[in-house]
């Protein structure tokens, strides 16, 4: 059995991290690092990865860190087909906050991974057409909830 506990803990870690790096007193590669130390946490109580960053999947970035308005497009590095080799390894070789991105820097993570300058562009037409819409575009603010239970 999964334990949510440590998940919603790890999660509220990222949100005071996201908060501090928006107010400009934590650079993008610390706030990254300890995103990535959050999403590691919940392994130490056989956690669920996805909770540590709940706050801020549905509408940032995990490379570039950006706000991502309302009804543009994240897509998840895990969404991509069986032509990206070793896609488990994407957010650990690229050095993410977490496996959602948007375009331009989905674009640059698939093309340089797949070494073919229109991988991105091909795996996000994938997506598109594997998933609904709800699944990729963004809600363009932070989640009012901690993993289902209000802040």
């Amino acid at each position: 059995m999964s334990c949510h506990a440590i998940g919603r803990g790890m999660n509220s870690v990222v949100k005071v991290t996201i908060e501090l790096y928006d107010a400009g007193k934590i650079d993008k590669e610390s706030t990254a690092k300890i995103i990535r130390a959050c999403v590691r946490g919940v392994y130490w109580c056989d956690g669920n990865e996805y909770e540590a960053t709940d706050y801020i999947r549905k509408c940032r970035c995990g490379r570039c860190l950006k706000m991502v308005p309302k009804g543009e497009k994240l897509y998840s590095v895990w969404d991509v087909s069986s032509d990206v080799p070793r896609p488990e390894y994407i957010e650990r070789d690229f050095q993410l906050a977490l496996d959602v991105l948007c375009e331009e820097c989905f674009d640059i993570v698939l093309n340089e991974r797949c070494e073919n300058a229109n991988a991105g562009e091909r795996e996000r037409k994938y997506i598109e057409e594997e998933f609904d819409s709800k699944h990729y575009l963004s809600t363009g603010q932070h989640d009012d909830f901690n993993n289902g239970y209000p802040w």
